[in-house]
């Protein structure tokens, strides 16, 4: 039996002297693997499908619940990804977070969409405002949603410092003060990403806190680790 899928690659790993196994996002099923032949040969036909970051229509030979990848129409391989440092990363943390909140062949439509889309906003501007603007609605869509940024204890407007609660996901003013503190550069990147898409340009330490601050976030509520968001982190800027 054969399967036709919109697919986005997550992870791939060698195994064979040519072959690749894939770990994909599907918009139909879900997150599921696949085994991509040959794909390591000099000249090899579906050789930009088993690369990171494509994303296009595969189509996938089914023998006993198990999948290969016989051909493949490419729908976006966001190469302008592979040739900056910061989006390589970046981009790369977005299929980590992917790869760690989905279950095998539980269908997320709307992640699916909002990954395909970050990617995008990255080939085509800063990669910054669309990781945290993804890592933020991930959060939201995996079960784990930043609580509202006002005051969780008196409801007021938070201020230029507040505080982070890790446990719960709350924010508090500075009266207040639970968890740990939160810069006021840190809290505008967060409110102008908290929509989704932010075209606009953020300050470089701010989105770099508010990533550490929804990875610790993420780590806490998952136990996870996402290797591309720390690689992400410690790049030299």
């Amino acid at each position: 039996m054969d399967e036709k899928l919109d697919a986005l690659v997550l992870r791939t790993a060698d195994y064979g002297e040519y072959d690749r196994m894939l770990t994909l996002f599907t918009l139909q099923k879900g997150k599921i693997s696949a085994a991509a032949k040959g794909v390591r040969r000099a000249g090899a036909k579906l050789r930009f499908a088993a690369q990171p970051f494509c994303f296009a229509e595969y189509v996938f030979a089914v023998r006993g619940g198990r999948r290969t990848v016989i051909s493949a129409s490419n729908t976006d391989g966001f190469y302008a990804l592979r040739e900056d440092v910061g989006k390589f990363y970046a981009a790369a943390a977005v299929c980590g977070l992917c790869d760690a909140l989905l279950y095998e062949n539980i269908v997320n439509e709307e992640l699916f969409l909002r990954a395909v889309a970050a990617l995008r906003a990255m080939c085509e501007g800063e990669e910054a405002p669309a990781l945290i603007s993804f890592f933020i609605k991930a959060l939201e869509l995996s079960g784990y949603a930043l609580s509202p940024l006002v005051c969780a204890d008196c409801g007021k407007e938070l201020g230029s410092r507040a505080c982070f609660d890790l446990s719960d996901g709350t924010f508090t003013c500075a009266a207040c003060a639970r968890g740990a503190g939160v810069s006021g550069s840190t809290l505008a990147v967060l409110k102008a990403c908290s929509g989704g898409a932010c075209a606009q340009e953020l300050p470089e330490g701010g989105a770099l806190r508010a990533v550490k601050l929804l990875y610790a976030y993420f780590r806490m509520k998952t136990d996870a680790r996402v290797k591309a968001v720390e690689e992400y982190l410690a790049l030299p800027r």
